[in-house]
Parts: C-alpha cells; structure tokens; sequence
C-alpha cells in the first residue's frame, strides 16, 4: 500500500433516472451525465482499464481521470452505460454481494426506492421516519433530535441539509442496525410493499455484472452487505464483510479482483490492512478532502459538486 498523490479525483456516480427507473434524490438523467462528460472533457477521462495501467505506471496526466460507479444499480447499466459506450468509455462498478450470493436484503437500495416512490418529497420521508422512530423507542429519540448538533459531524458534505444529517447519524449511532431496520420494515409495512421484489427491480444480477467485465469495465469490491458505517465494526466482522465480497466476485469475474471503494467512506486502518492483505492494489474514498493519499484512500468527486460547477 503505497502513499501518493492522485492525479485528478475520480468521479463518482451513485443513482441515474430514465427508462423506467424514477427520479429519487440525487439521482442524474442520461443527458445529464452527457453534461457532466463535456464539462470534464472528454478527452480527460480515461477508460477504467487504460487509467488503472496509467496508476500502476506512474504516468497519470494532472487532468486525466476515470469515472466510478458504486452499489451495482440496475439503473446505471440502463441509463448510463449508454452513454459510456457514446464516448467509448469505460468506468469502475464497486458491487457488494449480499443479494445474490445469500439473499441478505440489499437493505441501503431496498429503503432508498421506497422513500423514491411512496415519498413526494424527501422531507415528508423524514417526517414520518423520525415520527414512527419517536413512537417506537420515545423520549431516547424526541431528546437526541431536539438536541442534534450538525457542527459536531463535519464528516458531512455541506450540500446535505440538515435532516440529512439528522437521519444519517439515527440511523447510524442512535438507533443502531437492529432498530433503524425495525423502524423501516415497519414503515415498508404500513406501506405495502414487498422488499424482495424491489431488490430484485433495483439490483444488477451477477449475469449483467460478468457483461460489464467482459465489455472492458473494471469491477472491483464494495463489502459484502454495504453497512452505513463499517470502521465501527471490529476487525474479524470487516473481515467478513470484505473476504466474503472478494470470494463472491472472483467467481463471478472468473478472475481475482484488485480496486475497491470504501462504502460511505467509512474505513479504518484495520480496512486498509486486510485489503492490503487481500491483494486489492486500489481503493477510493467518497471525498477529495485529504492532502495526501494511499492507493487504497484515493480521492473522488461525487457528481453533485460537479453539476454546482456547470450550474455556476
């Protein structure tokens, strides 16, 4: 695990909206990925493969970077593979397992496309997730959030709002996995829907994930269940997570994987150890706000800054 300095940040894409998959928070359409390819440059991105032998080389140009694509989203191989292939490019697909491998609910998907359709707005969503919260487990949750804080979580990027960061830090440190999953099974529940079928709707199988390899795309590790904060977890669970994911891949690649990116870039040095140890040569962060970087804590650009730059 080498220490350097990246040429450019990656960017990084997460959900795309178009075809029949709808437009949630966050998500970009087909032209405006188009947008986003012009307004880096063309000629500035490189194909996955051709920007990973550039690394390994040493020879990576200071405007020369790649484009990555996280959570193996069905709505990326619809929507923005398209537009790949238009400008002959390539990009890196960070895929945890779970689904696939053990029919583990893709939890993190499953939650976001129900608050995508049942919700209008995503602060009617908060609404009624902090209200079911505050009546399942009471005065723990109305206090925390009367007193909630955002200065002292400044891992947040500014264009979060402030219920963002509110949601995210219940999510993680007050309710914990076993009762925030309560409180949004309870919610899909009251709703109707069946987790299963928005899975298998939202999800790449492992058929279409062995495609994009095959077509030149470079397919790399994300954990196997994609916890919200794995560097919380001791070192054996994130062993699992991340040796479970690599086993998972190599049969599906047919080959050993070699990149990763960190889910919501949460990492200790204990990640970094075993992914050393796993044989994985690159890893990127979901930020851009170190000085300095070790191959396995690259930097990125999440495509939300990006659109701020054209919009400006």
């Amino acid at each position: 695990m080498q220490n350097t300095r990246a040429a450019a940040p990656a960017l990084m894409f997460h959900h795309f909206c178009g075809e029949h998959h709808p437009r949630g928070q966050g998500a970009i359409s087909a032209d405006e990925l188009a947008t986003l390819i012009e307004h880096v440059g063309p000629g500035n991105i490189l194909p996955a493969r051709e920007w990973l032998s550039a690394f390994r080389g040493g020879t990576l140009q200071p405007q020369q970077t790649c484009l990555t694509f996280d959570d193996n989203l069905k709505c990326q191989l619809d929507v923005a593979v398209p537009v790949l292939e238009h400008y002959g490019l390539t990009g890196f697909w960070f895929v945890y397992t779970c689904y696939s491998t053990d029919r583990r609910l893709p939890r993190l998907e499953v939650y976001r496309y129900f608050r995508t359709v049942r919700f209008a707005d995503i602060e009617d969503f908060y609404k009624e997730f902090f209200g079911l919260a505050a009546q399942l487990y009471g005065d723990e949750v109305t206090t925390w959030l009367a007193r909630f804080d955002r200065l002292r979580f400044p891992m947040y990027p500014s264009f979060y709002s402030l219920n963002d960061c509110k949601f995210r830090q219940s999510r993680d440190a007050l309710l914990g996995e076993e009762r925030y999953f309560a409180v949004m099974d309870r919610m899909l529940a009251n709703h109707g829907l069946d987790p299963d079928e928005i899975a298998r709707a939202v999800l790449m199988s492992d058929d279409e994930i062995a495609k994009l390899h095959r077509r030149g795309h470079v397919v790399g590790l994300h954990s196997h269940t994609h916890p919200t904060d794995l560097a919380r977890f001791a070192e054996d669970r994130q062993a699992w997570e991340y040796e479970r994911n690599f086993a998972a891949l190599e049969t599906i690649l047919g080959e050993k994987p070699t990149t990763m990116s960190h889910p919501c870039n949460s990492y200790d040095g204990s990640t970094l150890r075993l992914l050393d140890r796993l044989g994985i040569e690159v890893g990127f962060r979901a930020d851009a706000d170190q000085a300095a970087y070790s191959s396995l804590e690259l930097p990125r650009r999440d495509h939300s800054v990006l659109i701020r730059e054209v919009v400006q």
